[in-house]
């Protein structure tokens, strides 16, 4: 594809549009689209085939500034909402080597078509008439077929090739991406290996309002007079391109721009990739603030075809008319400031000395990523954990507004979450099977020596029972389950609790687990062969996604000794779970065997056998957080539950729970 700085202009008769449609809700975003982040089309493949269907229509999309403008777009008729109106077109993404099928239905008042820059394959066409640059579709429901393909891995621009001038400017464009053969996670060969869950898209684009609105009302219009007052990321102006993909707030704009990524690491190793279009009729400066991107193509083309080294570094790049740039992005946190082990050389600026524009702010009081710090009273942040935010813009500055208005526009932002994701550590816990030896719920938010212990809980029975007795009577049934079968030790003998749960009178099953069943005086101390306390986490908010759940701790021989004693076989099973707020509300995470309690899943496989070793483990949790984030009355609440027993024989002993760390990783809206 030749680099172009601009588009032919005429002098044209503009067309009435075609019918206007009302806006309203549109769920043009497949099921599971994720809310930041690119989002592709996922059309229908059989075999090496990939197909998809476009209709041209008209719509509105709103501006920051209150405005909307009447716009053109093709919509993917194969999408939840029936194919209605949104700006810009769905984003086809297509495998190396797949025959690609591209089927445009035509709802406009005038002829119109789709060309495919940088495709080295002949496409054809079938249907429609043949026009000056393609096949293209007659108005009124005129149908043409498309057929290439994918040759070259890439990202390319698939946009009308019928009176450029005016259909560009009214919207008619999208994004078409291409994979590798080699996978998913590569852009182009070896050297271009990204994290595929940081695949970001910014299609830049400009408005004329005058023009668009001479369109809509069949007027006519000089487009060598135009002026553009909207400049756009993915069919928005800033701020609302950091809003969610498919964000209600803008039915007809379903892309979001916020691109967001974590310190690289040995953890975190690979790069983010951003892909750059310029569907526009104008060359604009885009310049990230906060670090430098590595250009690896140009074009569809990579700069090292060989997977030589020829990419370039960039701190801003002016990208022309009709070019695609793609950039793997990746940021280091080289000094690993911290407040505690390594505070600033230089005492930090006080906040009193900041600006905080309409008490609204991405700054979150502390130059420490991963730390909140101060804010002026009054201030609503929009830093959640710590994480740092950057512009990123188009530096013509009158791009970087809405109607002449700064800021907005052509701009979104960067955000660098703490490595590791946003942390949260347990604000307060619960024993509901046992009773408190030591530590408090501040034990469980560092990694060090000291422990939230919890021992056994314990009774004693109240008059003396002989070995045949399958009823007992108990001072106390606190801190026991109150539902479910489970085990008590008195003296030698370990019994099975089946009935009377919660009251001071069991029916037990006698000589459990290898044991004999024996006389046991009045006062004989009944012992718990099981555990359950959880942790409480407050202010996580609705919509986190990605969240990991980390215990670390161990357990230990007796119930007495300050130091932990080694149990040495029959090493107690353990098993962590996370309370599931959908099942029951609060009640069903209220007791240890409450319905709302679900197992997390493996890795790690449970229950574990814990021993006098600490042992770690991270559980990450499938899909949407939403489940186990409260609402309402428990608005922002996690609970963890850590349920350890010692049920097998021969040696049921008893022991105690030494919580070493619990924790909570997410990525917060």
């Amino acid at each position: 594809m030749m680099q172009r700085t601009g588009r032919l202009a005429v002098v044209v008769l503009l067309a009435a549009g075609s019918a206007v449609l009302v806006p309203g809700r549109a769920d043009a975003l497949p099921t599971g689209a994720p809310r930041i982040g690119m989002v592709c089309n996922p059309g229908t493949v059989s075999g090496t085939t990939h197909t998809f269907n476009l209709v041209a229509k008209t719509g509105y999309i709103d501006t920051p500034d209150g405005n909307s403008v009447f716009m053109w777009s093709y919509a993917n008729a194969d999408a939840p909402d029936n194919g209605r109106f949104q700006s810009p077109g769905p984003v086809l993404c297509a495998t190396q080597g797949e025959t690609v099928v591209v089927h445009l239905t035509n709802n406009l008042a005038e002829s119109t078509s789709i060309v495919f820059p940088g495709q080295d394959a002949q496409v054809t066409a079938a249907g429609g008439a043949a026009g000056l640059l393609t096949t293209e579709a007659a108005a009124a429901t005129g149908t043409v077929t498309y057929t290439f393909t994918a040759g070259n891995p890439g990202t390319y621009l698939y946009e009308s090739g019928s009176d450029i001038g005016k259909q560009l400017e009214m919207g008619l464009y999208g994004a078409l991406i291409v994979r590798p053969a080699t996978g998913a996670n590569y852009a182009y060969g070896a050297t271009t290996q990204f994290d595929a869950s940081r695949e970001y898209l910014l299609l830049l684009s400009e408005i004329d309002p005058d023009l668009h609105h001479a369109v809509e009302t069949g007027g006519t219009y000089d487009v060598n007079s135009r002026r553009d007052r909207y400049f756009a990321v993915n069919g928005r102006e800033f701020p609302d391109t950091i809003q969610d993909n498919g964000s209600a707030l803008l039915p007809n704009q379903p892309y979001g721009s916020l691109v967001r990524i974590q310190p690289n690491s040995g953890t975190n190793p690979q790069p983010a990739l951003v892909r750059m279009i310029n569907a526009g009729a104008l060359n604009h400066p885009f310049h990230p603030h906060g670090n430098h991107t590595t250009q690896i193509a140009q074009d569809g083309r990579p700069l090292s075809p060989g997977g030589g080294a020829a990419s370039t570094e960039h701190f801003g790049e002016t990208i022309a008319s009709g070019q695609t740039q793609d950039f793997l992005l990746r940021w280091d946190d080289t000094d690993n400031w911290n407040p505690t082990t390594k505070p600033l050389p230089v005492p930090p600026p006080n906040y009193r000395n900041v600006f905080f524009k309409d008490s609204n702010t991405w700054y979150g009081g502390s130059p420490y990523l991963g730390y909140k710090g101060t804010l002026p009273t009054g201030v609503v942040s929009q830093n959640i954990c710590g994480e740092w935010y950057f512009p990123w813009h188009s530096h013509a500055l009158n791009e970087f507004a809405n109607f002449d208005a700064g800021f907005g526009g052509m701009a979104t932002l960067l955000r660098v979450d703490p490595p590791g994701g946003c942390f949260a550590s347990s604000t307060s816990t619960n024993i509901v099977g046992g009773v408190l030896k030591g530590g408090a719920a501040g034990d469980l938010g560092i990694d060090d020596t000291k422990y939230f212990m919890v021992n056994p809980r314990t009774t004693t029975q109240t008059t003396s029972s002989t070995a045949g007795q399958t009823t007992i009577a108990v001072a106390s049934a606190a801190g026991f389950p109150t539902s479910g079968p489970y085990y008590v030790r008195i003296d030698n003998e370990v019994l099975q609790v089946t009935g009377g749960q919660g009251t001071t009178t069991w029916t037990v099953t006698r000589g459990q687990l290898g044991t004999a069943a024996a006389p046991h005086a009045s006062g004989a101390t009944l012992t718990a062969l099981a555990t359950d306390w959880y942790a409480g986490f407050t202010g996580l908010p609705i919509g986190a996604q990605n969240l990991k759940v980390t215990y670390k701790g161990e357990n230990c021989g007796t119930t007495t000794a300050t130091t932990c004693t080694a149990i040495s076989s029959n090493l107690p099973q353990q098993t962590v779970k996370i309370c599931d707020w959908t099942i029951a509300g609060a009640a069903g995470c209220s007791t240890a065997t409450s319905s709302g309690w679900v197992t997390l899943p493996p890795p790690p496989l449970q229950p574990q056998s814990v021993g006098s070793t600490d042992v770690s483990s991270t559980w990450t949790l499938p899909g949407s957080a939403n489940a186990y984030v409260g609402t309402g009355a428990n608005s922002g609440q996690v609970r963890v539950l850590v349920h350890t027993q010692r049920w097998t024989g021969p040696d049921p002993g008893t022991f105690s729970t030494w919580g070493n760390l619990m924790a909570l990783v997410y990525d917060a809206p």
